[in-house]
């Protein structure tokens, strides 16, 4: 697990993006003007680029996302070391000290910073906003104002830093609990992705191949096939391209609902439109089955 800050994600998705252009670019050259025979099709170049564009990102979102809810599942525990530290007599302060001792990773490396900040100079409410900032979640940032609060006040802090742990823990099982509830919904647009896909190839390998073959056998015949043309190639290359726009915009959706943010959805995008090029690549273009 790793913090990725907001400028390192800004440059993989350019890197990414010019990388994922070029190719693109590149593709799209060679089909129009330079017609060099190439093993992969431009419009597998093309989906190509587009997974190169995406995986970087999704990959960075991955690894901060996991980082943060890390940290958020080891806030109850740092505040009931706060709690139990402070019934010895010693301050606010000194307790953060000694729990960015504990093995309470990342936590302990987020804890280790506040102290250090306060050893150079700074706050105790300047070093906690600044952790909230980094940190960039709703219960970092609610924790470190309730501890600053409680720094303020003063008092027999003990018990309120008990409460504030018990009111975390309920933030988080809330949190749990939704999540569960929404799963479903992020199921059932696997599904209808995959049901999607499953009615292409049910159409491309059975009417529009009927459809191509009787157009075929009545035009070596002599006679005038009543309708449009069948061209089966540009109805495999709309159908496979309308698959893998299903799967960008349908994944994004699923990271909206299931974890309330669209750059969570890059991984289902991936994972769906991977799924459906497969499907395409093995069922429509180069049948093994």
């Amino acid at each position: 697990m790793m913090r990725v800050p907001r400028t390192e994600k800004r440059l993989v998705w350019i890197f990414s993006l010019v990388i994922g252009v070029l190719l693109e670019g590149s593709a799209l050259l060679n089909f129009f003007f330079f017609k060099i025979p190439l093993v992969l099709r431009p419009d597998d170049l093309v989906f190509l680029g587009l997974i190169i564009a995406l995986f970087p990102p999704a990959a960075v979102n991955v690894l901060d996302a996991r980082w943060r809810a890390a940290i958020d599942k080891k806030l109850p525990e740092f505040l009931i070391g706060l709690s139990e530290a402070s019934s010895t007599g010693i301050t606010l302060t000194r307790a953060i000290e000694l729990a960015a001792k504990r093995k309470i990773e990342p936590l302990s490396s987020e804890l280790r910073r506040i102290a250090n900040l306060i050893s150079w100079g700074r706050s105790l409410d300047d070093a906690l906003t600044e952790f909230a900032d980094r940190v960039e979640t709703r219960l970092a940032r609610r924790t470190a104002i309730l501890v600053s609060e409680i720094n303020r006040s003063g008092g027999d802090i003990q018990e309120v830093l008990e409460t504030v742990s018990k009111h975390i823990n309920e933030l988080q099982t809330v949190e749990m609990e939704r999540k569960s509830l929404i799963k479903p919904y992020t199921t059932v647009i696997y599904i209808a992705f995959f049901i999607f896909v499953f009615i292409d190839i049910l159409l491309i390998r059975t009417l529009f191949s009927e459809l191509k073959s009787i157009q075929s056998l009545v035009t070596e015949g002599g006679g005038l096939f009543l309708g449009s043309a069948v061209d089966l190639q540009q109805i495999e290359l709309v159908l496979s391209q309308l698959t893998i726009l299903e799967g960008l915009f349908g994944g994004l959706v699923a990271g909206k609902i299931g974890e309330g943010s669209i750059g969570a959805g890059l991984k289902h995008s991936l994972i769906l439109m991977t799924s459906g090029f497969m499907t395409f690549f093995f069922l429509v273009w180069h049948r093994i089955v």
